[in-house]
């Protein structure tokens, strides 16, 4: 690949996600890094990625004129694995797509509720089933909210690794006919799923940005997310934020939301004005700059 694009005459090469070609020859790189939560947590991720984290990344780390990171919380992280100079780091931020924002038609709504057979009024959470998206925080919430009070929890995700924890938990604590995994859903779909739903989890035990909180927010609908990684910096004061691993607090936070009126109002305005600060027209330019800075040196 480098030397079909020498050939063409390419002038530089952007890795969009953690990696550069091996053998560069001499072409200016750019990398994205989007996390680096491996490095912290191996036990979050599947075995057999040695290669990866071992010589792609810090190759690609070394190699690349520029590293692009989605939030600060990664490109600090990023200075503390890697000894970067924050200089070479630069924060551009995802965006979110405008259909979230679009209110879903009637007949979309109906036809999401039949194919999913989604109840009135439902809890959401996006993201595959696996350790480090701590379904199980989750789900000891959901246990402690009194029946009369609580809503079924939808999972739009699907399973990757590691999640037998997961599903034993939803039986242990006698939740099977609150809980469903639908799997997932086509992206078409998500603005939909978010807007009919009642509140969003987002209990993560790290992220390198959070983009389903962005996307909640842009369709109208309350977050209670976790305190980590880069998930208070993208939300703000936007979402109702809790130690990851702390049940207790996750479930007071669903309570308030789901019972004071007032509070849900503001989070949902808030959250709409946050979304607003992320767009995709923002992040494009914001690439062209380094792409453009990378280019004339």
């Amino acid at each position: 690949m480098p030397l079909r694009m020498r050939g063409e005459g390419v002038q530089l090469v952007h890795g969009p996600a953690n990696s550069l070609p091996l053998l560069g020859f001499g072409l200016p790189g750019v990398v994205t890094i989007h996390d680096l939560a491996i490095y912290d947590h191996p036990e979050w991720f599947p075995a057999g990625q040695w290669f990866a984290t071992r010589v792609v990344v810090p190759q690609s780390v070394r190699r690349a004129r520029a590293i692009i990171c989605p939030s600060i919380a990664t490109s600090k992280a990023l200075v503390r694995h890697f000894q970067v100079d924050p200089q070479r780091c630069r924060v551009i931020p995802h965006g979110v797509e405008a259909e979230f924002s679009l209110p879903a038609s009637p007949a979309i709504r109906a036809d999401l509720r039949t194919r999913y057979a989604l109840p009135e009024r439902y809890l959401l959470q996006v993201g595959t089933v696996q350790p480090r998206k701590n379904y199980l925080t989750s789900l000891r919430a959901l246990a402690r909210i009194p029946p009369e009070r609580r809503l079924p929890l939808i999972v739009v995700g699907g399973f990757g690794w590691n999640y037998g924890d997961v599903v034993d938990a939803v039986r242990d604590l006698d939740l099977d006919q609150w809980v469903r995994f639908v799997g997932y859903a086509q992206i078409e779909e998500l603005p939909g799923l978010y807007q009919m739903a009642q509140a969003v989890l987002f209990p993560s035990l790290d992220e390198g940005f959070g983009l389903p909180v962005l996307e909640a927010f842009a369709a109208g609908t309350p977050v209670v997310a976790s305190s980590a990684g880069a998930i208070p910096e993208v939300a703000g004061d936007a979402a109702l934020l809790n130690v990851p691993t702390d049940d207790e607090a996750l479930a007071g936070n669903l309570v308030r939301l789901l019972t004071d009126g007032a509070l849900r109002d503001r989070q949902v305005a808030a959250g709409r004005a946050r979304a607003a600060l992320y767009t995709w027209s923002a992040s494009a330019a914001a690439h062209r700059a380094v792409y453009e800075s990378v280019v004339s040196g």
